[in-house]
């Protein structure tokens, strides 16, 4: 019974920071009679006094009525809420500020007053300031259309179909000396509970991230680039670390200041600090999992337009922008919770490209961009899904540890059985300095993973792919240099002859670079892969991921000596035949890999097979291209077997 009390209290702890912004939306049931309305009142005459009163005078009677009826339903409320009224530093704030006022004070007096009671209501009624998680300016922008553009315009002018009939007329959010004053939590409010007596009416159907993505998204309107997501993305952090600001100090900041305010504090010349500020405020949650997926539909959608239109340059360039952009840089994530529905969804957008690409009928097109978009959505669903369990984890790490390792293991045990039948021990230490240094740059890339998986989806499926076809054309070299020795005769003459040059210190470095051609691919994809899994678990998951590839390296050890050991007990012949054989059957699987990679960022065509096959481990894939390639190189392997066949002759 006692356990089962503990157990209820910790479980309330955890639930009470996801029940308070709960607790608060019931306090909005009635938005007139809520902290947050007060709040935003208090804004109002922060901002909205200096127009009605200067230097003692009333410049404009309706203005300053409106000032004093604000500054009376302040007053009202303090004394009826039930997070204000009983406390005593509300009241004498309150009253100073009604005072101020009813006896016109300057501007910059009253603007101070308010803020301070409105940051004290803030803190009594626990009232968010900044969202949760970045906003999504995609997210944000679809909102806008849909809603505001009716009356702010398309571009946010002002200019929208309605405009003209409103009084007064829509806010301009490009009109900078308005905007560099504005916040995006008076933006939050002013959408949640819109602003008494003009046409601006309150929107309380949005969640609040979805409000908080309108807001982002307005601030930023004004600024334009042209640079591609990751260099903004790049600039962003080195800006955020000028700053010397955690993320969740900076996301608050921009929440709550106003870009003038923001620009004081950055450094540099008025176009450095111009510079940083358009990377702040359009930075937005494409850097995470959810969004770029959104990014990943809106693309695509634009995509289906100009192809409508028949801007099919411009649709092609879309499609793959969806992919490479969106996609590409969240799979590692995906791949946690279900690898299979990668596979569908790489296959579903490789489709979708293809038919753009291909110039398909418009039915074609639109029918093969539904396909996709279901499983991007169902992709969103796979990332909402909750964090895999310690055990879970720990198999996924071993799975796909041990998975990406038996293909490099495979390569150096076989250079390592070549050595060592050569006799050339002094070449063991380069083939174990290639694999070592390639898993030394897996832990630097392990540090600088938030670098790596913000690289361009096009630039890592060059790297996989260029790597690919380097890796292939070495196996076959050396597959069929082996071949070439199985013969008695010339294996003897290798021996005496060429072994000489082995320990030279060129071919030395050539094996290294083999060495770490092998363990490369594998190590960067591992370590994406695990960085994904790490970032969204627990601590408890984070050991788990722990022992999991520990226990992956140790078995790989094991398995790599138990392979080491038994080809010693293979005649020189049989080995360099077993050794040749699987270096065909590297290469065969690497050259699917290869052609998969440019095919995701359309450097090769991608036309569906009715094979349907999907193994990724060997390099198998539902089209007809990798599978073309394979076997090509399958037929030159026998042509070059056959080759290294013919028998040698003596002079």
């Amino acid at each position: 019974m006692k356990n089962k009390l503990i157990h209820l209290f910790l479980f309330a702890v955890l639930l009470t920071p996801f029940l308070l912004p709960f607790s608060v939306l019931a306090s909005e049931d009635n938005p007139e009679k809520s902290p947050r309305f007060l709040v935003h009142l208090l804004d109002y005459l922060a901002v909205d006094y200096g127009g009605a009163v200067k230097n003692g005078k009333v410049l404009s009677i309706p203005e300053y009525k409106e000032q004093l009826e604000f500054v009376k339903t302040v007053v009202d409320l303090s004394q009826t809420l039930p997070e204000t009224k009983s406390s005593p530093e509300i009241q004498p704030l309150v009253q100073n500020l009604n005072g101020l006022i009813h006896s016109k004070a300057d501007p910059l007096m009253v603007a101070a007053a308010a803020r301070q009671t409105q940051s004290k209501v803030i803190e009594l009624a626990h009232l968010p300031v900044a969202p949760p998680s970045w906003p999504s300016l995609l997210s944000g922008k679809q909102i806008f259309e849909n809603t505001c553009s009716k009356c702010h315009g398309m571009e946010g002018n002002g200019d929208g179909p309605n405009a003209a009939a409103l009084k007064p007329k829509p806010f301009n959010f490009h009109d900078a000396s308005k905007m560099e004053k504005l916040t995006a939590f008076q933006i939050f409010n002013t959408v949640r509970l819109g602003v008494p007596n003009t046409p601006m009416a309150a929107f309380s159907n949005y969640s609040d991230q979805d409000t908080w993505n309108l807001a982002f998204f307005v601030l930023s309107l004004r600024y334009k680039t042209t640079e591609p997501l990751t260099d903004l993305n790049t600039r962003f952090e080195k800006t955020m670390s000028s700053m010397n600001l955690s993320t969740e100090t900076l996301l608050t900041t921009l929440a709550t200041k106003p870009d003038l305010e923001i620009t004081q504090t950055l450094a540099g010349p008025p176009e450095e600090k111009l510079n940083q500020l358009t990377c702040l405020r359009l930075h937005t949650s494409n850097a995470t999992a959810q969004a770029s997926l959104d990014f990943a539909k809106y693309k695509l959608q634009d995509a289906l337009a100009d192809y409508s239109a028949h801007h099919f340059a411009s649709a092609s360039q879309k499609a793959l922008s969806a992919y490479v952009e969106g996609v590409e840089p969240v799979e590692p994530r995906l791949k946690a919770n279900d690898p299979q529905a990668v596979l569908d969804l790489e296959q579903l957008m490789g489709l979708a490209r293809a038919a753009i690409n291909d110039r398909k009928s418009f039915e074609t097109v639109n029918l093969a961009v539904d396909k996709a978009m279901r499983s991007l959505n169902n992709a969103s669903g796979l990332l909402q899904q909750q964090t895999p369990s310690p055990r879970l984890t720990f198999t996924l790490a071993f799975g796909i540890l041990l998975r990406e390792g038996f293909e490099a293991l495979l390569l150096i045990v076989t250079l390592l059985g070549i050595i060592r039948a050569s006799g050339a021990k002094k070449a063991r230490r380069w083939v174990h300095g290639g694999w070592m240094a390639a898993a030394v740059l897996g832990v630097i890339a392990w540090f600088f993973s938030g670098w790596l998986m913000n690289i361009s989806g096009l630039g890592r499926e060059l790297m996989e792919g260029i790597t690919g076809v380097v890796t292939v054309i070495i196996l076959l070299y050396i597959g069929f240099w082996l071949h070439g020795k199985t013969e008695i005769t010339r294996w003897k003459a290798f021996i005496q002859v060429q072994i000489k040059s082995a320990l030279e210190e060129k071919n030395l470095i050539q094996l290294a670079f083999i060495s770490f051609l092998a363990a490369f691919r594998e190590v960067i994809e591992t370590v994406l892969f695990l960085r994904a899994i790490w970032l969204e678990g627990g601590s408890e998951t984070k050991t788990a991921l722990g022992a999991g590839v520990l226990a992956a390296f140790a078995a790989i050890l094991l398995l790599g000596w138990l392979l080491l050991a038994f080809s010693t007990k293979i005649p020189i012949k049989k080995l360099f035949t077993a050794s040749s054989l699987i270096m065909v059957a590297l290469a065969v699987i690497l050259t699917g890999k290869a052609i998969h990679s440019f095919q995701e960022v359309d450097l090769v065509s991608i036309t569906l097979s009715p094979l349907n096959l999907h193994w990724d481990w060997l390099g198998l894939y539902p089209t007809w291209e990798p599978l073309l390639f394979q076997v090509a190189v399958l037929v030159l392997s026998v042509g070059l077997w056959n080759y290294g066949k013919r028998p040698s002759f003596k002079k």
